[in-house]
């Protein structure tokens, strides 16, 4: 893989950094990679963009620290030295193990949908556990998890507010599972909270195995909580109940990082007003589009710099004129953005109805990874979209070493709006196989009877009519399988 236009760029780019770093007084010896960062950095994005390969730009870097040794007797010195250590020195053999792919071992996974509530009474932190969607790999078990507490309003419970939702109100001094088979599972919770909800899963440990048909939480050694029916576990693949879904193009590969760019933008600036200075949009715009990424008659540059004049964006480096319109996602979140700075303090608007229901969706594999839309939570004024996915990468921080944006995941409700949906947790350990917790921005207001997902990606773009199960207007716990705790 390998642009030769950006490959020149990167090398000329480099060129022209060293000459003028060598100029005096600098002396080779004084030169790091903090100097250098331009060019790392730039190399970077080109990788990012799908346009060259991170061995060039490992060879570029090695490249330039060759050609400051040699201007350098103070490097020589530091080099001969080095060389003479690596002589006794035996490198240890590296393993790595291989990415499955979605058709791989660890990519395999099964859902059940669960859909239970566990209501805990008490007179200062009462809530319900939401037991969503189990998900079952093969080297881990857990249950997308969330907490709603009810807090009284008289103010009692003001002390315990400050913890937050979560785990910590159970009244009960130690918690764990047994199956059909009469195995037991110690559990364990790991997510995130907030004043009025907790989000995470429910982790089973160890691994449940195939087969399980039920499932029974135990407290206090003798107190059935609840079981979970999970005869009804799916095949794989994943049954997609009622949806509908579309594949088409995906985006060019440096189309695709500025529209990353700009929905990174539009999450950062969507509770912050007045201006906002934008500095790494520079960065990748200019390196995209002095290496010839860009095509000359692409919208992108043209919608960037509209999106930037909109949200009060400087220094953003994008030269192309502002584009007449918008996208319809991105359009729609400023008009929501506009609609909440004209109206009442977020503080004082009520949030919208309680949604906690399991999803059963998969989709096509995309960029290396396959998806399952696994379950949808919204309360207190937090909203969060499941996903289930096989061929994970690590996270990486943006230019660092092996950077490439994730998948552009949106949503949109039955009444027109859209939300982006961020990545906000990695669920379970695996770093291959687990569930995200995507944060939809801004939050649901509704309860919806079907949501459209779209996912876009450099090889394929995903549509997804999906139907969610609760009629508007109920809560979607009001089934039998509810139970109160003590």
């Amino acid at each position: 893989m390998g642009d030769e236009r950006a490959e020149t760029y990167l090398r000329l780019l480099a060129e022209t950094h060293l000459r003028v770093l060598l100029r005096p007084p600098l002396r080779p010896e004084d030169i790091g990679s903090s100097e250098l960062w331009e060019v790392t950095r730039a190399g970077r994005i080109l990788v990012a963009a799908g346009l060259l390969d991170d061995d060039l730009v490992d060879d570029l870097t090695a490249d330039i620290a060759a050609a400051l040794t040699v201007r350098s007797r103070a490097l020589l010195a530091r080099q001969d030295a080095a060389l003479r250590r690596l002589q006794t020195w035996r490198r240890a053999p590296t393993w790595r193990g291989s990415a499955a792919g979605p058709g791989g071992a660890a990519g395999w996974q099964r859902l059940t949908p669960v859909r239970q509530t566990l209501r805990v009474r008490s007179d200062r932190a009462p809530f319900d556990l939401h037991l969503l969607t189990l998900v079952r790999a093969r080297s881990e078990t857990a249950i997308i998890t969330a907490i709603r507490m009810h807090w009284p309003e008289d103010g009692s419970s003001a002390d315990l507010e400050v913890t937050g939702a979560g785990v910590q109100h159970f009244p009960y001094d130690e918690i764990w599972a047994t199956d059909d088979r009469g195995a037991r599972y110690s559990l364990e919770f790991d997510g995130d909270s907030g004043t009025t909800t907790w989000q995470g899963v429910l982790r089973l440990l160890p691994a449940m195995p195939p087969g399980t048909r039920w499932l029974d939480l135990i407290a206090n050694g003798t107190i059935q909580l609840l079981r979970l029916d999970l005869a009804a576990e799916t095949r794989e693949p994943l049954e997609s109940a009622g949806a509908t879904i579309e594949e088409s193009a995906g985006l060019p590969a440096a189309e695709w990082l500025l529209a990353a760019a700009a929905e990174s933008i539009l999450w950062e600036t969507w509770d912050r007003p007045g201006l906002f200075i934008q500095s790494y949009l520079t960065q990748i715009t200019s390196v995209l589009t002095d290496a010839g990424a860009i095509a000359a008659d692409s919208p992108t540059p043209g919608q960037l710099a509209a999106l930037c004049r909109e949200l009060g964006v400087i220094r953003h480096g994008i030269t192309a004129p502002p584009a007449a319109r918008l996208p319809g996602p991105w359009a729609s979140i400023i008009a929501q953005r506009k609609a909440r700075a004209a109206g009442p303090p977020p503080f004082l608007v009520a949030p919208g109805p309680d949604v906690f229901t399991p999803l059963g969706t998969s989709l096509p594999d995309i960029d290396g990874t396959r998806l399952t839309l696994a379950a949808l939570s919204s309360a207190g004024g937090e909203s969060f979209l499941y996903v289930a996915a096989s061929g994970l990468r690590e996270p990486v921080k943006r230019f660092e070493p092996g950077w490439r944006p994730w998948l552009s995941w949106w949503l949109k409700d039955p009444a027109g709006h859209w939300h982006m949906a961020i990545p906000a947790n990695y669920l379970t350990r695996s770093p291959d196989t687990g569930v995200l917790a995507l944060r939809l921005t801004p939050p649901l207001t509704t309860y919806p009877d079907t949501i459209e997902v779209v996912v876009t990606g450099t090889s394929a773009r995903l549509r997804a009519i999906v139907p969610v199960p609760g009629a508007p207007g109920l809560r979607p716990g009001g089934r039998t399988g509810q139970k109160e705790g003590h």
